[in-house]
């Protein structure tokens, strides 16, 4: 099992694995917790990230945030690079910016060889961030 937790001491995230009933510290990129999809748990409609004039198919979302998300697409894209993520669903189109945090090959063993990324979303585009959280997560997150 692996968690997310914040350590007041390193004033960070950090990432906790239980392996046979002990806990092993992890080295944790994010700054915030995320919500993580399952793998049947895809969101519905189109999402994708575009950098320049190109644009990416997101293979899989792995976990979202109003702050940032991990997914993976087919192409390495720089660290530091400005993004767009855009979700469309129907008529519906939620899209918002974000920098590259880090970008690293996926593990070999995965199918299709593509590549992680972790994305910061823009502090000055809190509406645009939520929005999109709220869109993806809605669906998965109402309960009764």
């Amino acid at each position: 099992m692996h968690v997310s937790v914040y350590c007041s001491y390193m004033k960070k995230c950090v990432g906790v694995s239980v392996i046979d009933g002990r806990s092993v510290l992890n080295s944790e990129r994010r700054s915030a917790d995320r919500y993580c999809f399952n793998l049947d748990l895809q969101p519905k409609g189109e999402l994708t990230l575009l950098f320049g004039e190109q644009i990416f198919e997101v293979w899989k979302l792995v976990n979202i945030s109003p702050f940032g998300t991990g997914l993976s697409i087919g192409e390495p894209i720089t660290t530091g690079s400005k993004v767009t993520l855009r979700y469309r669903y129907g008529d519906d189109v939620v899209k918002t910016f974000g920098t590259v945090a880090w970008s690293e090959a996926e593990n070999s063993k995965e199918e299709g060889g593509g590549f992680r990324i972790g994305v910061y979303f823009h502090k000055d585009k809190t509406a645009l961030n939520v929005a999109l959280f709220k869109r993806l997560t809605d669906p998965y997150l109402k309960i009764g």
